[in-house]
């Protein structure tokens, strides 16, 4: 289905992937005309990515589609490995999530990308150009043109802003001149995706580094189950995936029958550890794997993507908008670049774990992880998976604090906690229900009223939060918002009555905690990335923002 292209358009996102349609429905939902041009026909109905972090599940929320995707997901999982002779060498679950959703969850890609792609067929603010191929990308400090080809037909298509998000084998990358750097892994894998699975499993993934053929087994729900094998030198990729070999492969050492329509997918990969040089050029931004790409083993490849997508739409908006300075344009390679590279590192080191055959190799790996976990503090932290660390934004769009009041629940550069709150009508919701689609203010033991009109100025939406056991009532402003979630103690209780503001990024990172007294000084700062001076007459399909007071 194709749509008419909105004029004017503001963004061209190369790409339809889930990254591509997470970008484009961000920025549609704030007023921002985007064109996805995308050369299939239809979304992509293969299993590839298996594992979502709270953190994706918090944007799809924003989006409308976190609890159709939940229902067809296996929630709140965890891993397993396993050395030598089938011997546990540890489990690891993630520390419960304070972002109101599930740490971490196995879902089946195909379903996301038909709900992203039912969305955005159905968004007045997102044209879908499906069949359609960018064959030339030419941009200067006035806008972009992307050259089109569409059944043999070649036109231009004009915009603002280009976002790559066009995979692994990026276009949009290779036009604008930027390099990969990193290497591929020499091993090979082969991943089954079976339907009609009748065993129960417990909702780990597990990992079984036998030494012999390691291979890696995640669950799903209604019948879906992965399994993953390491393929050897010698053995030939098209052979090995042939009806007979799988049949070879899961028969019986996983199911007593196979028939042919238990098969959904059989595929060989080769997995990377590549970041791009650069995440910008000029006024073309890249997302997803067409920036980085990272072997699968610490499940983080479309989570990273998600988070590129988050991080850079609410850059665009403001810049559409008018407010936003170079810098704030160049924080999202600093603040993206830095954490997918570490993400890469990571990915390498469990694939390391995993892959490793040589004999020697794989006693010294088990006896190490044996030791490693008589140590209490060791243990926690595999068994949390704390090695998987959340992103730090505070050499980016942050204010680091001052002399004043310092508030221990929250960190600055960090993802907000969202605990559950209750407003004055009664009706229970997550915070991020109250803080809208952009900026946010919150006042906790001072009404942010009292703040400065430079948060009007960004359309931040303010919420005033009550401590418990004080009923919020109704303002001028609008509703009031108590917390009465045991999980936002800190939110409530760290600054020992100290009145502190909250600023809070559109994707949900604080940028700066400060006292009353402070506030001039956070306002310069911030004014270096949005200068609210600086902005254009807000158009009405721009201006997203509540104005109201929670508490």
């Amino acid at each position: 289905m194709e749509k008419r292209i909105p004029e004017p358009s503001r963004v061209i996102v190369i790409g339809g992937g889930p990254v591509g349609l997470v970008t484009a429905l961000l920025l549609a939902d704030a007023g921002v005309a985007t064109t996805v041009v995308e050369r299939a026909l239809a979304p992509g109905d293969l299993p590839r990515a298996i594992s979502l972090q709270d953190e994706s599940f918090r944007v799809f929320e924003q989006l409308g589609i976190a609890d159709a995707l939940k229902s067809e997901s296996l929630l709140d999982t965890g891993s397993r490995y396993f050395g030598l002779n089938g011997r546990l060498l540890a489990e690891a679950k993630p520390s419960p999530s304070r972002l109101g959703h599930p740490a971490k969850t196995q879902f089946d890609q195909p379903i996301l990308e038909q709900l992203l792609f039912d969305r955005a067929v159905e968004h007045p603010g997102v044209t879908l150009l499906l069949g359609t191929e960018a064959t030339a990308i030419t941009h200067d400090v006035n806008g972009v043109t992307v050259h089109v080809t569409e059944r043999g037909v070649t036109r231009q298509l004009s915009a603002e802003w280009l976002v790559g998000a066009d995979g692994g084998r990026s276009f949009t990358r290779s036009a604008l001149g930027i390099r990969l750097d990193g290497s591929t892994q020499t091993q090979r894998w082969i991943v089954v995706d079976l339907l009609n699975e009748r065993a129960q499993h417990e909702p780990f993934a597990e990992f079984h580094c036998d030494g012999k053929r390691p291979y890696v087994l995640v669950p799903g729900v209604n019948g879906r189950l992965r399994i993953e094998f390491m393929l050897f030198d010698h053995e030939d990729p098209d052979e090995m995936t042939t009806p007979t070999n799988i049949r070879n492969l899961l028969v019986p050492a996983f199911r007593n029958k196979l028939l042919p329509g238990d098969v959904r997918r059989a595929a060989v990969y080769v997995a990377h550890q590549r970041v791009a040089h650069n995440y910008r050029s000029g006024r073309a931004f890249l997302v997803g794997d067409a920036a980085h790409l990272m072997p699968p083993f610490a499940g983080q490849g479309l989570n990273a993507g998600v988070r590129d997508a988050a991080n850079l739409a609410w850059k665009l908006i403001e810049a559409i908008k008018g407010g936003a300075s170079e810098r704030l344009l160049d924080s999202y390679e600093i603040e993206r670049r830095a954490h997918g590279a570490k993400m890469v590192k990571i990915s390498r080191r469990v694939g390391a774990v995993v892959m490793a055959t040589n004999p020697l190799a794989t006693q010294t790996r088990d006896a190490v992880v044996r030791l490693v976990n008589l140590v209490p503090s060791a243990r926690r932290y595999l068994a949390n998976m704390r090695f998987i660390t959340p992103p730090d934004y505070s050499a980016g769009v942050a204010v680091l604090p001052g002399d004043g009041p310092k508030f221990a629940g929250v960190q600055i550069g960090r993802a907000l906690s969202q605990p559950t709150v209750t407003d004055v009508d009664g009706n229970r919701a997550g915070l991020d229900t109250y803080l809208g689609r952009g900026w946010a203010l919150i006042g906790v033991g001072i009404n942010p009223e009292k703040a400065s009109a430079y948060w009007n100025g960004i359309d931040a939406t303010r919420i005033h939060l009550l401590p418990p056991g004080v009923a919020p009532q109704k303002s001028a402003a609008g509703a009031e918002v108590i917390d009465l979630a045991e999980t936002a103690a800190a939110l409530t209780g760290a600054t020992g009555g100290e009145p502190v503001f909250i600023a809070v990024r559109p994707d949900r990172y604080v940028a700066a905690v400060f006292a009353a007294s402070d506030e001039q000084r956070v306002v310069e700062e911030l004014r270096n990335f949005i200068d609210d001076r600086a902005r254009e007459a807000r158009s009405p399909q721009l201006d997203s923002s509540e104005r109201r007071d929670v508490a």
